[in-house]
């Protein structure tokens, strides 16, 4: 089967040409079948699911030059410093009664949650674990869409996924001979040694996976299979513990978890879900501020840090003078984070006369959805579509982002044994992510038929691997 390949070019210093013409002359039909079947069947063994359902993965794979990757890692370094340090001035603010300042009044929308923001006490960082969700736009490079500071899927799924594509004839024949720089994420293993790292008592420390309502179960899960394994291997690690939120207590001054000391929290969850005034979460909070236990991530990180404005925060004028960003993190953020402005109320907020002109470099985003939910993107919309897409967001404290060239490339689709697919083409829309832990931890991938793309909205995870 002759196969013609399309998509989006790269320049030479920001792809490896040679690899992507591997890519073509050995992504057959019967190779692609093999490869999926292989994938599918070991992620089955290791028990990985999305939410219980197969987790869909490309059969492309994305690999990145590393002077590229390195670049924007430091920049994203910058941007998440700033965000950091813009985090922890709104949590003093609410914290001493600075009722009516530039972030208190800009970040208004979550007032619910100031409380929490406020009350919690720690000593690391407000953002420890965080992904960048971005593209590559060709002569600008790598750009970000959007924050990911709450709790970023992916942690340990998308290196079964790497080493499983890579183990397949299909991997073998692309990366033969190749040089491929490794990163903490990379390993199933990274995650767990950043959890190990935030607790007081270091690899010994004993660690709560907080999920709320059942959401998020399936990859805590598998973050404990994997840490048991670990332990079997080296007593002194970090023990795991999977509870809901609604478990949490404190006695004597220690955060317990099912009735068990703990000195970390990574909660898995869906903040907006949770309602500050429920009783049944008072332990919850009262552990966010006893100092003996640390959050990963903060109050301020899951309500304000995984909000898509914090992004038009470090854009607007008032905040950057509030926070004292300096030209140096200005001029970051300016190279990685297109413009975003809010849609209504700041001085920098488009008129609707620009809305209406200028949909086809725009897009509109509710502030704090997830999964692509809310999100619209100008050119896809007609001028009907795109006006009744505003009218919905207009009490969503939505943002208007300039719209990025989303890379696309064909691929050989090709299901597991239960699917129908021989071989076609298909158009796929990809990025990568750029994940953080104490420092720069990694790159990941995704691929969507769309411009907006989700694992959890039909998308697919894509092997992604730094190259010399």
């Amino acid at each position: 089967m002759n196969i013609a390949f399309n998509g989006t070019p790269l320049s030479a210093a920001s792809s490896r040409p040679d690899l992507e013409t591997r890519y073509v002359r050995h992504a057959t039909p019967d190779a692609c079948r093999a490869a999926a079947d292989e994938i599918h069947e070991r992620l089955v063994r290791l028990g990985i699911s999305f939410e219980g359902r197969r987790l869909p993965v490309s059969l492309r794979p994305s690999l990145l030059p590393r002077s590229e990757v390195s670049r924007t890692a430091t920049d994203l370094m910058t941007v998440r410093a700033v965000m950091n340090r813009m985090l922890g001035a709104l949590a003093h603010d609410i914290r001493f009664g600075r009722a009516c300042t530039p972030l208190t009044r800009f970040f208004g929308h979550y007032q619910r949650w100031f409380d929490l923001i406020g009350g919690e006490c720690r000593t690391a960082p407000h953002i420890m674990l965080m992904r960048f969700d971005a593209v590559h736009t060709g002569s600008d490079g790598f750009k970000v869409m959007e924050p990911n500071a709450a709790c970023p899927g992916g942690v340990i799924h998308c290196a079964f996924i790497r080493d499983a594509w890579r183990s397949t004839a299909l991997g073998k024949a692309i990366l033969d001979g190749v040089e491929i720089t490794a990163c903490v994420c990379d390993s199933p293993d990274g995650f767990l040694r950043l959890l190990g790292s935030v607790g007081r008592k270091g690899r010994n420390s004993r660690i709560a996976l907080c999920n709320y309502e059942g959401v998020f179960t399936n990859e805590l899960e598998s973050l404990k299979r994997r840490s048991e394994r670990s332990r079997a291997a080296d007593a002194a690690c970090a023990e795991i513990i999977i509870c809901d939120i609604r478990d949490v207590t404190v006695r004597d001054g220690a955060a317990l978890a099912c009735g068990r000391p703990v000195d970390v929290i990574y909660n898995k969850v869906d903040q907006l879900m949770i309602d500050p005034g429920d009783r049944a979460v008072a332990g919850w909070i009262e552990a966010s501020q006893i100092g003996s236990c640390e959050f990963l991530n903060s109050m301020a990180a899951l309500y304000v840090g995984e909000a898509k404005s914090a992004f038009t925060a470090i854009h607007d004028d008032e905040i950057q003078k509030e926070i004292g960003i300096s030209e140096a993190e200005r001029q970051a953020v300016l190279r990685r984070v297109p413009r975003t402005r809010m849609m209504h109320g700041r001085p920098s907020s488009p008129t609707r006369a620009e809305l209406a002109l200028d949909r086809h470099r725009l897009v509109a985003k509710a502030d704090a959805l997830t999964r692509g939910s809310g999100a619209h993107v100008g050119c896809l919309e007609t001028a009907e579509g795109w006006d009744q897409a505003l009218f919905g967001l207009s009490q969503a404290n939505a943002v208007i982002q300039d719209v990025l060239d989303v890379p696309h490339r064909e691929v050989v689709a090709c299901q597991a044994a239960d699917g129908d697919a021989a071989g076609s083409l298909a158009t796929e829309y990809w990025g990568t992510d750029f994940f953080y832990g104490n420092a720069f931890g990694g790159v990941v991938g995704r691929s969507h038929s769309t411009m907006i793309f989700n694992v959890g909205n039909a998308g697919q995870e894509v092997p992604t691997f730094i190259v010399a």
